[in-house]
């Protein structure tokens, strides 16, 4: 991949999360502050749902493409398809009759697991060193999305949050054939049930992916189910409001490592962590200072208590950067089993965390999440650093 590709990629993904967070805004003024906290709520859920549609396929298969290694591509994007169809058939079982939010849930779900399908998709060129096909991957549902918020807002249409859910479901699987019909073919792709032998056997090699991706997900949701247990919908909605823009700028940091991920390697270095933290907390400190206004300009004027909390979660952009790094890094050195024990560990104590101290305010889940990124950061680290010294002592 080109220098120019290997800029151009974190780029169009922070221009397609822009794209994504003007069709977030233009819903803001759609739908009321209590359908957001439902349709956040609902994302949170649907994160899940897509980790069992994944299984860890996606980052293993990620992580072969970096090796050049393409032996086990068509029976991984097969798989992948499959599991995706399995858990969208399993959703409606669970949905069966039951309230309108939950419908939402699932029609959330649905496109979820259309969009999750392309970004696997995406990954693979990535790691393929395709960026055009990347760039494409990338900008064209945010765009589909955003053209039917356009119309629904300039026009007026009163719709209500299913309707709109349901809008965003078609785009999605529209979005997700025309992908498989034409990008596929560049990848040589052979349509094909996996064979059972076959599928086990990827299961068994994918499992700590899962793992951590099971867990990752789960600490980075389990802010808004809580949110949701203590409080109530509209509760949710602040804190999504800010997590979104936090999030957007997770996507840029997240594009561009993995565009760069070998040349990355050679810069774990504590230095590079410290500068980021420092330009990081300089910008946050200007933000709270001087732009904090700026958020009812971006959102309505009900969303205000999201800037506070942006302040506070913005301050574990450095930490998530620093983490996701050495997990690729992990990942590649086939020391997955490390990350998922830190993910387990920090899992396991945000729970605990949550139901000993009940939380008081918006602000307390804030300082939770974090507090949480920094501790993640700090336990991968540290267990590097644990192995290292015990592989020294035993030679």
């Amino acid at each position: 991949m080109s220098y120019i590709s290997r800029f151009l990629v974190p780029i169009f993904e922070m221009g397609a999360k822009a794209i994504s967070f003007v069709v977030i805004i233009l819903l803001t003024r759609i739908i009321s502050v209590e359908d957001y906290g439902v349709y956040s709520f609902s994302i949170a859920i649907a994160s899940w749902f897509t980790v069992f549609a994944d299984m860890g396929v996606g980052w293993y298969a990620f992580n072969n493409a970096v090796k050049k290694d393409s032996s086990l591509l068509d029976l991984s994007i097969n798989s992948r398809l499959f599991q995706s169809l399995f858990v969208l058939f399993v959703i409606p079982l669970l949905f069966f009759g039951t309230t309108n939010s939950f419908l939402i849930t699932f029609l959330v779900t649905f496109f979820f697991l259309n969009t999750g399908f392309v970004k696997f998709l995406q990954t693979m060129f990535r790691g393929l060193e395709e960026s055009r096909n990347d760039i494409i991957l990338v900008s064209s549902e945010p765009l589909a999305r955003l053209v039917l918020m356009i119309v629904l807002y300039v026009f007026k249409i009163e719709v209500t949050l299913l309707q709109v859910c349901v809008g965003f479901s078609l785009i999605g699987l529209v979005l997700t054939i025309i992908f498989l019909a034409i990008n596929l073919k560049k990848l040589n792709f052979k349509l094909f049930i996996p064979p059972l032998k076959d599928y086990i056997s990827l299961i068994g090699k994918t499992k700590y992916y899962f793992l951590y991706q099971f867990f990752q997900v789960g600490i980075g949701r389990m802010d808004i189910f809580f949110l949701e247990k203590y409080f109530d919908f509209k509760q949710v909605a602040y804190f999504y409001s800010a997590y979104n823009l936090y999030n957007a700028a997770t996507l840029f940091v997240l594009a561009y490592i993995t565009v760069n991920l070998k040349s990355l390697f050679s810069k774990i270095r504590f230095k590079y962590f410290l500068l980021f933290l420092a330009v990081n907390i300089i910008l946050i400190i200007v933000y709270n200072n001087y732009l904090k206004n700026l958020y009812t300009i971006i959102y309505p004027k009900d969303y205000e208590l999201g800037s506070s909390i942006l302040a506070i979660i913005g301050l574990a952009l450095p930490f998530y950067a620093g983490y996701q790094l050495k997990l690729f890094h992990n990942n590649y050195k086939n020391r997955t089993l490390n990350t998922v024990i830190v993910f387990a560990i920090a899992f396991c104590l945000k729970i605990l965390i949550y139901f000993v101290l009940n939380a008081s305010s918006l602000y307390f889940v804030a300082i939770v999440f974090a507090t949480f990124e920094a501790i993640i950061f700090l336990l991968i680290f540290g267990m590097h650093k644990f192995r290292k010294n015990n592989e020294n002592t035993s030679s």
